[in-house]
């Protein structure tokens, strides 16, 4: 969203439509016993996460951080569906990704809830683009994703609403 603002290409002012939180991810039926953020700093615990400058991996910092702990990843992936594949293939013990991919990959991981006080939030932008090929049709999507249809479809996927 800051590209977009930033080269003057927003039609309005940002919203926040949806937010989306980290979770541990871990193999089906968690053979390691995962319990907590503090489980991931065990050595003998294979964790993947995404890079510092990428989102996901930023709020994987945040929770280290949150948690009081080091963790010291074997893998540091260009995106999270590079985390999810290293846990559902059994590559890693563990990965920090978000709710929302947990509960996408529930057939082949499992999930560790991280508290409140630990985790982190990400927040959802949403803008209509300046000169949009269809200016009422952003309108109505825009309106569509940040109603209660919108949020329910959101809700069904394990994000949270905006506020």
């Amino acid at each position: 969203m800051k590209t977009v603002t930033d080269a003057g290409d927003a039609a309005g002012t940002p919203q926040i439509f949806t937010r989306n939180t980290g979770e541990i991810m871990v193999e089906s039926g968690n053979p390691k016993h995962i319990e907590s953020v503090k489980d991931l700093a065990d050595d003998k615990i294979k964790v993947a996460v995404c890079a510092p400058e990428v989102p996901c991996g930023a709020v994987a910092q945040e929770i280290f951080k949150n948690a009081g702990v080091t963790v010291k990843p074997v893998s540091g992936e260009t995106n999270v569906g590079g985390v999810v594949t290293k846990v559902t293939l059994g590559e890693v013990d563990a990965g920090i990704v978000y709710v929302t991919d947990v509960k996408e990959n529930a057939a082949k991981s499992s999930g560790v809830t991280i508290p409140a006080d630990q985790n982190a939030i990400t927040d959802y932008p949403i803008v209509q683009i300046k000169h949009a090929p269809s200016a009422t049709a952003a309108k109505v999507f825009i309106s569509y994703v940040l109603g209660p249809d919108g949020q329910k479809v959101l809700a069904s996927f394990g994000f949270m609403p905006p506020g």
